[in-house]
């Protein structure tokens, strides 16, 4: 007997897969938009390694029905539903987690300008001229600064 060469096996879809991948997603944006309401940030750099595992897996499905979209008429209609529910619940945690990530930022950056007013107020230079000391300067100059006239 000899071996078939040059058959390539059509490629197919496990929508199955595809579920349960989106589905994990899901639930680790929620676990994210909980760390986030709680502003433990530190703690979902943990989930970055799976989350990323995960977009890559999905997105391989989604380039291999861009290149087969035939593929599409084979997935049963109740797998169909099935995966329009969990993407529905993915882009809702989607919006939420969106929603908590620009909430976390703007408190980052409330938190960043009350410590940089605390250190203008706290923290300050003498300035020196050619006439010598003239007080404080802004804590952005240099700890002696010349104010040489030409």
């Amino acid at each position: 007997m000899q071996p078939r060469t040059g058959h390539v096996a059509p490629p197919q879809i496990n929508i199955q897969d595809v579920i349960n991948l989106t589905a994990r997603l899901a639930q680790l944006l929620a676990e994210e938009v909980d760390l986030l309401g709680a502003m433990k940030v530190s703690k979902i750099e943990a989930l970055q390694q799976e989350k990323l595992f995960l977009v890559g897996a999905l997105d391989a499905q989604r380039k291999l029905v861009e290149k087969h979209p035939q593929l599409l008429e084979t997935i049963p209609s109740q797998d169909r539903q099935d995966l329009q529910e969990v993407v529905d619940v993915f882009n809702d945690i989607l919006v939420e987690n969106h929603r908590k990530l620009l909430l976390a930022k703007e408190v980052n950056h409330k938190i960043v300008q009350a410590i940089t007013a605390v250190v203008k107020q706290t923290t300050q230079s003498r300035v020196y001229d050619g006439k010598g000391l003239t007080g404080a300067a802004p804590y952005e100059t240099l700890s002696v600064t010349l104010n040489k006239k030409i």
